[in-house]
Parts: structure tokens; C-alpha cells; sequence
């Protein structure tokens, strides 16, 4: 036990946060492990899960020690480590899931909106704690309000309380809430139908997603319209409409 278990399992990756004695909380040095098993996938490698080792959390985010004597040029290198870390998962070009096996607090809830996906089951708590050490909740903390709106967002920052995946079903930050013994079932099944697409058609519509993250409306039309088109110069687009042809036809 300790830094990140990285395994590859029939064209996914998975990434396990493992110091359940301490909630999986995480290390800088931890978040270099995970960047690299990010941006390292090869063409073998069609999907990324990140959970937790054990049945209480899936990470409690970094060590409260990690800031204990931070100074002001410390503490941005720790913060960028975080961007870094969680941009890279977000950014990856392959669908990711977080697989929530339990408390999931600080830089792990950002690790988790970064990802595409979530499969939590129902005893999942999550939080953002930072304002209770006099610090901010920042980078990937930006999407909340995306997920859960404006005024929930700042509910859930400012109180840095414990919200448990029921009390934010309605807005849906979970894809799917099972049992504990079915997270992984879920999450092979989830991602099923995306990884049998292409996966150039997957890395454009995630780029996508970013552009209209961070871009007006007009130009994130005007951008689909170019990727859209590009796409036929890809071989694997080509055949994959001939397949649907087919199958189309079989009908």
C-alpha cells in the first residue's frame, strides 16, 4: 500500500488511490503517478477508471500534512500539481470513470467531476473541506456548478460539509448509484457502449465538450461544424458508418 496501483485490464486502465488507513489520502508525489498513468495510455488502451483501494473511501483528497509548513511559492507548486493532475484527467482522450467506493473529499472530488463519469453506491459522501484550513477550494472545483448550479455549488464550498450521492441524485452528479458489490459490474457496463465506438469519434466529442466548457455558444457550433467535417478524412469513421450500413440493412 501506497502509491497508486496502475493495472491494464482488457483495454482499460485502471488507477487504484491506495492508503486505505488513511482514506487514500493523496501525496504530491501521488499525483505525479496519476498524471503519467493518464497521459502515458498507448493505443492498447480504450477507457481509465479511478477508485480506491477498500470500502470507506475512494480518496479523502491530499494529506492535510501536504500543507502543513506550505509557504506561498510552495503552496502554488502543490496547487499546480492538483491543476495538472486533474486537467489530465479530464483532458485524456479516452471516457473516464470515477468508480466511488466511499468518502470522496477535496482534490479527489475534483479528480471525480474531471472524469466523465461517476458510479458511487449509495453510503458515497461527498465534500470539499478547504475553507475549513483557511484555503479555497480551487481548480477542478470549478465544474460543480455545472453539475449541481450556481447556488448548491456554493452551498456545498462554503459549508464545506458532507453531502451524500442521495441528497445530490436529483441533480445528477452520479451517472449510476448500485450497491457496493456491483460498482464494477456497473462501470464495465457503462462504459461498454462508449468504447465500442471509435476512438477517434470519442477524443473529438470530448474536445468538444471542452470547447463548449470554455467558449460561447456560436463558436462552439462553429467548432462541431469543422470537427464534424475532419472526421472523414478518418479511415475509422468510414468503416464505421459501413458497418451501421450493414447492420441497418440485416434489419
Amino acid at each position: 500500500m501506497g502509491k497508486p496501483v496502475v493495472t491494464d485490464e482488457d483495454g482499460t486502465r485502471w488507477i487504484t488511490l491506495d492508503r486505505p488507513e488513511i482514506l487514500n489520502a493523496l501525496s504530491v508525489g501521488d499525483l505525479a503517478v496519476i498524471t503519467e498513468a493518464v497521459t502515458g495510455i498507448g493505443p492498447d488502451i480504450s477507457a481509465i477508471v479511478l477508485t480506491g483501494t477498500g470500502d470507506r473511501a475512494f480518496s479523502a483528497g491530499m494529506h492535510v500534512n501536504t500543507f502543513a509548513d506550505a509557504t506561498p511559492d510552495s503552496g502554488r507548486a502543490i496547487i499546480s500539481s492538483v491543476r495538472d493532475c486533474v486537467g489530465a484527467i479530464r483532458l485524456a482522450p479516452v471516457p473516464t470513470v470515477a468508480m466511488i467506493n466511499g468518502y470522496c473529499l477535496g482534490a479527489a472530488f475534483e479528480m471525480a467531476l474531471a472524469c466523465d463519469l461517476r458510479v458511487a453506491h449509495p453510503e458515497v459522501r461527498f465534500g470539499l473541506p478547504e475553507v475549513k484550513l483557511g484555503i479555497p477550494s480551487v481548480v477542478d472545483a470549478a465544474l460543480l456548478h455545472h453539475y449541481v448550479g450556481l447556488s448548491k455549488a456554493k452551498e456545498i464550498i462554503l459549508t464545506a460539509g458532507l453531502y451524500s450521492v442521495t441528497d445530490l441524485a436529483t441533480y445528477g452528479l452520479a451517472n449510476r448509484i448500485v450497491p457496493p458489490a456491483q460498482l464494477r459490474e456497473a462501470v464495465l457496463d457503462l462504459l461498454a457502449p462508449i468504447t465500442a465506438c471509435t476512438s477517434e469519434v470519442i477524443a473529438a466529442q470530448k474536445e468538444l465538450f471542452e470547447t463548449w466548457l470554455n467558449h460561447g455558444l456560436q463558436h462552439g457550433i462553429d467548432t462541431s461544424v469543422d470537427v464534424f467535417a475532419d472526421l472523414f478524412n478518418t479511415p475509422a469513421t468510414l468503416t464505421a458508418i459501413a458497418q451501421y450500413q450493414m447492420t441497418r440493412s440485416r434489419r
